[in-house]
This record gives C-alpha cells, structure tokens and sequence, in this order.
C-alpha cells in the first residue's frame, strides 16, 4: 500500500491547490434565508457562526456576513449510510471487472467518486465494502484531499467465514485492521433471489461480537426472513431489506434498529448503465428481472414503513459505478413517489443518519458544537425537494468546498 499512501500524498496537495481546500482561520458567518437544523426545526433568516471546524452558534442577528445564502435553503450536510467509493466503470465504460487493476488506480477512482459525492452535498458516507476505503478515508481525514468524511467496513462477514467462533475472530480481525462498522450478509443478493444464507447463530456471534468490540454492524438482508433474523440477533441496522411484512415493521420499530431501504437510485442506476453492468457475475437477464420485481415490492415496503411511523428510516443509496454524486436524487425519489414528508427525508439524511453512524452528537445537525458540515440549495427545499439536486454551496468541517453565487 505504500505506492498508494503516496500518490494519494501527492493527489491530496494537487487538488488542495486547485480547489482552494485550505484551513480558515478566522470566524465565518454565513446568512440563510431559512435554516434547517436536521431536527426537524426552522429557523428563518438565521445567521450562523463558524469558528474553525465547528459551529460557534446559530442566531437571527442582522449585519454583514461572510456568505450570503439569502433566497436559499440551508441544511446540514447529507449523510449517506450505505455507498460503494471503489465501485467504477473502467476506462473502456464498462462496470469494472479488471481483477489485474492496481490499487493505486482503484483509490484515484474512488478519489473521484468521493470528490463527486461531496459536490453533490454528501459530507459523510458509509461506505460498505473495499479495504482500500481506508485508505481514502484516512487522506481525507487529513484535510487536504477533498470529499466526504467516510467510515468503512473494510470488507464483510458471510455464511462462509465459518462457524460462529470463527466469524468472532473475523470481526475481530476487521476491527484490528481498523474498521468502523461490520458488514454482514445475512442473505443472498437479489440477483439470486435474495435468499436468508446465514444461521441464527452465525447472526448472532457477528453482530454479538461487533458490539463487543465497540463496533456498529450493517447487516444485508432481504425478506421477512432475513430481516427478522437480523433484528433478532441484535443487529444494527438493515440495509436493502425490500420486501417483508408489517410484523417485520412491528419488530422493526420495536427495537430501534435502523432500516436502510434502497427506493430508487440504486434500480434507476442499473437501468441508465444496463450494458455496462450485464452479463457480469449475476447481472444476467435473469438478475435484472428480480431487481425489476424488488423494485416493485420496495416500494410498497417503503410507503408501509412510512405510514407506520415509528421505524428509524435512515438514508442509504448503495451508490455504485454511475450513481456518485447523484445522491439527492434517491431523497427526491422518497418524497416524490414513496410518500415520505420532506422534512422526515432531510431528518433521515441528517440528524437520524448521524445517530445511527454513532456520530449524532458530532454531525447532521447545525447547532451550536456540531462539526460545520452544511449546504445551501436555492429556494424553499421542504416546497420543492427537488432543490436538493441543485447544491450550491458545501461547507464541510469548516471549509468551504462548493460556492455557486446565485
């Protein structure tokens, strides 16, 4: 990895030159025409103070600012919980299948992708699956490369780690090497029909053992099958679940643990880059006629767990090669089609997201203390959700990385 840690060294000190990614020291104050806590609380023409990476307060006081968001919406930095930063098409446009690819040209991919997710308004990702997530994750840890603040899994637990016993040294294994999250598939991917693969037990030791060693675990599950089975093991939260019944939201809301429920972006996505993906692995005709069908069953789920209320819904795409940057558009997709109220959509990117990352006291909502992760789209987003698309400005830990002047 040492070839990678220093193109990375290098890529970081090039891009901060040219983006202007540079430590502020003094106090910035930024006007709103109506500010969104992430709480689910509005504050109209609010001033906000920013004194190094945090949020120095937030009040109504009148006077010359630093920026001048007026006429705009601002909101906490989105957070999303479930992406895929390795995740890309090769130079030739397809989805990237290359296993002689180096490292080094994987993270400048991932660097990309990053840089794409943090324009679109994304200030911190879950991103669930490559080891060289960490090394992105660090780079950007260190301010000078730009893009979301990441957490990762570094890779997963499946069925085949082996007995439960054997899964607990997994996880340990993982959480050595520095990972932030357990990711487990609990079931098959919906290309193969999205069948439970894992035991009870074997359940039971990987999210046991996640919570022993002081980590959270995201557990791929699909149907009343794998997502009971999961909630019941004690996990952390369910991401795809799709499909599954109204005793499954019962238990669900029950527990607390946070759904994941992947509504548009993630299926439109494979639709728009349909012959870059078939005919790899299970992207087969038959693998795009289920996710057609789970498309068809998540949306009912989604707007069953909707109307229960009472289920920590929380934001996650499963951006892959072709949907960074574009993650807005799965919270336009929530209110326009699956019936959510914007406010609980900006609540599910923000403050909720946070919580379930662990960070709920750190980031996803401006307030005095918090981390000054924030953006600005024009116009009354809670009218038009579809503002989201439309960021135009991006502060994350106290620097700004995106400013469009009206």
């Amino acid at each position: 990895m040492n070839s990678t840690r220093t193109l990375l060294v290098a890529l970081a000190g090039s891009l901060a030159a040219l983006t202007g990614l540079t430590a502020q020291d003094d106090r910035i104050t930024i006007r709103a025409s109506r500010l969104l806590d992430g709480t689910g609380r509005i504050v109209e023409n609010a001033r906000i103070t920013i004194d190094g990476s945090e949020i120095a307060g937030v009040d109504r006081l009148r006077g010359a600012v630093t920026y001048d968001l007026s006429g705009m919406t601002v909101m906490p930095g989105l957070i999303d919980t479930h992406v895929h930063l390795t995740s890309h098409f090769d130079a030739d446009g397809e989805a990237h299948d290359d296993l002689q690819e180096s490292p080094a040209r994987t993270i400048l991919y991932a660097a990309e992708n990053a840089y794409k997710t943090l324009q679109g308004g994304v200030t911190t990702v879950q991103s669930l699956g490559s080891p060289l997530d960490a090394e992105l994750r660090d780079a950007i840890a260190r301010s000078a490369l730009p893009g979301p603040r990441i957490l990762t899994s570094l890779g997963a637990i499946r069925g085949n780690n082996g007995t439960p016993d054997q899964i607990r040294a997994t996880v340990r294994q993982l959480a050595d090497n520095g990972a932030d999250v357990i990711k487990i598939f609990a079931s098959a991917s919906i290309r193969d029909g999205g069948a439970l693969v894992m035991s009870q037990e074997q359940l039971e030791a990987a999210c046991g053992e996640a919570t022993a060693v002081g980590l959270r675990s995201a557990v791929h599950a699909y149907g009343t099958e794998g997502v009971t089975a999961a909630v019941e093991a004690g996990c952390g939260s369910i991401e795809h679940g799709t499909r599954f019944d109204d005793e499954a939201i019962a238990l669900l809301a029950e527990r607390g643990t946070y759904l994941d429920l992947h509504l548009e972006l993630l299926w439109s996505n494979y639709d728009e880059y349909r012959s870059a993906f078939i005919g790899r692995g299970n992207y087969t005709e038959m693998g795009y006629a289920r996710m057609a069908q789970a498309r068809v069953a998540g949306l009912d789920t989604f707007q069953r767990v909707v109307s229960d209320g009472d289920v920590n819904l929380v934001f996650g795409t499963d951006a892959l090669a072709g949907a960074h940057g574009r993650n807005a558009d799965e919270l336009v997709a929530r209110v326009r089609v699956g019936r959510q109220r914007p406010m609980d959509a900006i609540v599910s990117a923000t403050s909720r997201a946070a919580e379930s990352l662990g960070l709920g006291d750190q980031i996803g909502t401006l307030a005095r203390g918090y981390q000054a992760d924030l953006i600005a789209v024009p116009g009354d987003a809670l009218a038009d959700i579809v503002a989201l698309r439309n960021v135009r400005f991006v502060m994350k830990g106290g620097m700004v990385v995106k400013y469009e002047a009206r």
